[in-house]
């Protein structure tokens, strides 16, 4: 069975750090934050333009151990702010768009 944690907890450290501290409680998947409310601490969309950061952010993650259950960008691009909601549906494709290219099944999002 595979345990896994909701990385922005622990948002203050850097992914590696963050990393070490879980694999300590014998855990091996974490869900990532993409951006919107949870923040981009962990995982940064900016990889879909960058093939090496991708591989490097691929690579921390499997010389730890880990594999992704899911991406997470909770928004709300329902949000009566048209600019807010634009933002937060912007942030939602492009959190698909990496899902893909990570060979993540699944993304949490919500629709506000």
């Amino acid at each position: 069975m595979r345990v896994g944690v909701f990385t922005p907890l622990l948002s203050k450290l850097p992914l590696e750090a963050a990393l070490k501290k879980l694999a300590a409680f014998h855990l091996n998947t974490v869900e990532l934050g993409t951006g919107n409310y949870v923040g981009d601490a962990h995982c940064k969309l900016s990889m879909l333009e960058n093939p090496s950061a991708l591989s490097d952010f691929r690579k921390t993650l499997a010389d730890h151990g880990f594999g992704i259950s899911a991406l997470s960008c909770h928004g709300n691009p329902l949000h009566p702010d048209q600019a807010r909601a634009n933002q937060d549906r912007e942030v939602s494709r492009k959190t698909i768009l990496l899902a893909e290219k990570l060979g993540v099944s699944g993304m949490i999002d919500f629709s506000g």
